[in-house]
């Protein structure tokens, strides 16, 4: 009746209705409800909030294919001041020490939120897991791995962050609505390494300028 009526009605009130119930009528016909997929918890933010303790957990994990070396990728990735050089959502890092680094990040709403780092798994190569100090504004954690590429060209970049939503749920859907959806930066920011990466501007940022012979 409401698509019927928005058609009959025209103009802008009719389109938006008939928006309305071509909307409903989607959900109906998929049992797909986007804002309630929005609020609900996935499996791996249950098993986070209950691992953590925290009220509520919203988390994301990613992986692409980089045509780079695994040990380059890493080497880049290990030291954090290069992170923002493809994470837009970071403002700053400050690397304090080989295990520590402060961050400063976008949140939604326009602020920011603050957190020390630690370092609590590096395995050369092949991972690196870091956590939030007690301080931290947002409790968070996350990891990274790099595997050879199943074709034998380049390696896969896997990657998870998890953080306690300010507010519970509340925030939760807040941010999974916001410009800061954590799915989307996550994604966003894989794809950016792999743009910056294979356009070899890493080598040329940490490869030594030749050095210049003297003048006769």
């Amino acid at each position: 009746m409401l698509l019927l009526w928005g058609a009959r009605r025209g103009g802008l009130l009719g389109d938006l209705a008939a928006a309305a119930a071509a909307g409903l009528l989607w959900r109906a016909a998929t049992g797909n409800c986007p804002v309630k997929r929005a609020v609900t918890a996935s499996p791996l933010e249950r098993r986070i909030a209950q691992e953590q303790g925290w009220i509520s957990a919203a988390a994301a994990t990613y992986a692409i294919a980089i045509e780079r070396p695994r040990e380059e990728i890493y080497r880049f990735w290990r030291d954090f001041s290069n992170l923002p050089r493809f994470m837009h959502h970071i403002v700053s890092i400050e690397v304090i020490n080989d295990r520590r680094s402060r961050w400063t990040v976008k949140a939604p709403l326009g602020k920011t939120v603050e957190w020390i780092a630690h370092v609590v798994e590096d395995v050369p190569n092949e991972r690196i897991a870091w956590e939030a100090e007690a301080t931290a504004d947002i409790p968070n954690h996350g990891w990274v791995e790099f595997r050879d590429a199943p074709d034998g060209v380049g390696t896969v970049v896997r990657a998870m962050i998890a953080y306690q939503p300010p507010l519970g749920q509340a925030g939760r859907l807040v941010a999974k609505l916001s410009r800061e959806n954590p799915s989307r930066q996550m994604a966003e920011d894989l794809r950016e390494l792999k743009r910056y990466l294979e356009a070899g501007a890493a080598a040329a940022a940490t490869t030594p300028a030749p050095t210049q012979p003297a003048s006769a």
